[in-house]
């Protein structure tokens, strides 16, 4: 892959890839992990619930429940997901064709994961799909004060990468994500619109 940024300067000096649904196949993960949380605080929801409409925050779940914070209280309904997660990471599927476009530009370009997620499930989840070899940026959730929509994450990222957004692809495949990369100046590559290459 040699895209370039069409302003004459040539291949991209970085490229920045969310992990959920991007680099990995979580689906399955991330909404079991939804629902056993759920679960523990007493709300029984089915898979298709939570498929529908999928949130993965104890706030977004809260508007959609319509139920108080004392219900399903952030701290807590981290503790259970992550819990299921971790216990189920059996459950990831890796995506062939993005790992074959991430080892193709790691070989001359910088490379990141920005994600959503929490940067111990990032670094967990690489390993089970076989990309932790490489020479990995992370940005994770907690590594900023807002998180994707917001652009922290991705500005943090070019940071740690010393590039110019300008000069970084990202890789998303959710409406938040593209929004964050976009306002932090970077080029973006919907991979629900265009498959990978």
């Amino acid at each position: 892959m040699e895209a370039t940024t069409g302003d004459g300067h040539g291949p991209y000096a970085a490229y920045a890839f969310d992990f959920d649904g991007t680099l990995a196949d979580t689906a399955a993960i991330n909404h079991g992990s939804v629902r056993a949380s759920l679960a523990a605080h007493g709300i029984a929801v089915s898979a298709a619930w939570v498929a529908a409409e999928p949130v993965f925050t104890a706030a977004e779940l809260r508007h959609r429940l319509q139920i108080a914070p004392t219900a399903l209280p952030d701290d807590t309904f981290v503790a259970a997901a992550r819990a299921y997660w971790f216990a189920n990471t059996d459950r990831i599927r890796p995506i062939t064709a993005a790992a074959t476009v991430v080892r193709t530009v790691a070989q001359h370009s910088a490379v990141a994961v920005v994600s959503a997620n929490y940067s111990d499930i990032v670094r967990h989840g690489l390993s089970v799909v076989g990309l932790d070899d490489l020479p990995w940026i992370i940005v994770g959730r907690d590594d900023v004060d807002h998180p994707k929509p917001a652009p922290d994450a991705y500005i943090r990222a070019a940071q740690l990468l010393e590039v110019d957004p300008r000069r970084c692809l990202a890789h998303e495949d959710t409406d938040a994500g593209v929004r964050a990369a976009t306002a932090a100046g970077m080029h973006v590559i919907d991979i629900r619109h265009q498959p990978w290459q």
